[in-house]
């Protein structure tokens, strides 16, 4: 079934999106549409639980965890080390059934030589993502949806894409229903940031057009780093 556009990665509770179940015929609506399976048990989950020992299959391919070599390359500055550390933490939605797991966070990326200035004001943290899709119904998983939210000083920040290119990393992909995806994004925090880090994920709203059921907006997260 023809699945819309997602709203932005930080949902509004006055609008939202509206799902479908799986024998409906899709109708034209402003909003994004979801189709909803039928018949399918509900799906209870802890949103901090570790991430599964194996992922589940899934209708598209599946890339990895890195192994702790596979972090990219980075130029090191004299003043600064990357410092990774390997990680298992889980977040579940157990309304519609979507799983995302961090593998590995990588702290202190080396800044580009022609921005010092940015070099000074911001961190560059990397983390190792996998989002498994959940089958129930049509609503996709975007990098957009993800945050890091830092302790010291207070701050939640969203992905930046202008650094994938210059380590070749994999970067994160969007992941539709049922599919599972994974890879890097990456955060600019504040210069001096401690080392307490969570993950957060921004679920946005969603209406169930033949119910008239109505999922708001949420927010998850787990802890990354102490």
């Amino acid at each position: 079934m023809k699945t819309s556009a997602l709203i932005p990665a930080r949902p509004s509770t006055a609008t939202g999106t509206r799902l479908r179940r799986l024998a409906t015929v899709g109708l034209v609506a402003p909003v994004v549409a979801l189709a909803a399976c039928s018949g399918g048990s509900p799906v209870t989950a802890d949103a901090t639980a570790s991430a599964p020992a194996s992922t589940s299959s899934a209708t598209a391919s599946t890339t990895t965890a890195p192994t702790t070599t596979a972090a990219p390359t980075t130029t090191q500055a004299p003043a600064q080390r990357s410092v990774s550390s390997v990680v298992n933490a889980s977040i579940k939605d157990p309304t519609l059934g979507h799983t995302l797991t961090a593998r590995r966070v990588v702290r202190n990326f080396s800044w580009p030589a022609e921005q010092p200035v940015g070099a000074k004001q911001f961190e560059i943290v990397g983390v190792w993502v996998t989002m498994q899709a959940g089958s129930r119904f049509s609503a996709s998983l975007d990098p957009s949806m993800l945050a890091l939210v830092a302790a010291k000083p207070a701050q939640t920040v969203t992905p930046t894409t202008e650094f994938g290119k210059r380590w070749g990393a994999t970067a994160l992909k969007p992941a539709k229903r049922a599919q599972t995806t994974a890879g890097w994004v990456f955060f600019k925090v504040d210069r001096g940031t401690g080392n307490a880090l969570r993950l957060a994920f921004n679920r946005p709203a969603y209406q169930v057009s033949t119910t008239d059921k109505k999922i708001p907006a949420n927010s998850f997260s787990v802890v990354l780093t102490k």
